[in-house]
């Protein structure tokens, strides 16, 4: 009788998980998340468009702030998509003897739409072409001037690949392209194209509800720890 009984609740266990490790096994691109995201602009200390024609000694150190972002997928294999973040930078500013702290914003923005093709059940590769736009502003330091309004938007591209490790855990890494990846730290100060490594991973503690992280390595590096909401 005992052993009857375990029977029964083993198979009432694995009809309410089987569905939700269902549904967390299926790489798809319909989502909504967001979170913290954390980064360092490379390559700023020389701009003139933070310093303008003052020659300054400058530094900018790393600081936070947030994202969100979001796809929607349609037909079987195309996907329209979206992301912003905005995060902070602390900036060191010495002039002679003299130093200085202070800070300014960087916001980004891309759209557009993607292309996924399964290999498997557990492997999708998939392609995206978007709209980058890049900005930075907001610069202050008490007594400096620092009237910083730069920005600039290009065409991006990015491939990739999405790896389901286990039924709850994905993992993607991807390789983009865009045309507005930092300012020059030379010249007239155009926005510099970049290419950019990133990695991501993805725990579905909930059949639609996962803890995401990722790590993206470029002239604007950055890490973020979110939450996505998948439909």
């Amino acid at each position: 009788m005992l052993k009857q009984h375990r029977m029964i609740m083993a198979m009432i266990a694995l009809s309410f998980s089987g569905p939700a490790m269902a549904r967390a096994g299926d790489i798809g691109f319909t989502y909504i998340e967001g979170g913290i995201v954390g980064g360092f602009v490379n390559d700023i200390e020389t701009s003139a468009a933070v310093t303008g024609n003052i020659p300054l000694d400058l530094e900018s150190d790393a600081d936070g702030g947030g994202f969100i972002g979001g796809a929607w997928q349609f037909g079987n294999q195309m996907h329209l998509f979206g992301e912003y973040a905005s995060l902070g930078q602390e900036l060191e500013i010495r002039s002679g003897t003299s130093t200085v702290t202070g800070e300014y914003d960087v916001e980004r923005w891309r759209i557009g739409v993607g292309y996924q093709y399964p290999v498997s059940q557990t492997l999708a590769y998939y392609g995206r072409l978007s709209l980058d736009q890049l900005e930075f502003k907001d610069a202050r330091a008490e007594g400096f001037n620092l009237d910083v309004d730069a920005n600039d938007s290009g065409i991006g591209a990015e491939i990739g690949a999405i790896w389901t490790a286990t039924p709850t855990l994905h993992l993607q890494g991807h390789v983009r392209y865009t045309a507005v990846g930092g300012i020059a730290s030379s010249g007239k100060d155009p926005f510099e194209s970049d290419v950019l490594i990133g990695l991501n991973g993805r725990w579905h503690f909930l059949p639609n509800i996962a803890l995401v992280t990722g790590y993206e390595y470029g002239k604007i590096t950055t890490v973020n720890v979110g939450v996505r909401l998948s439909f």
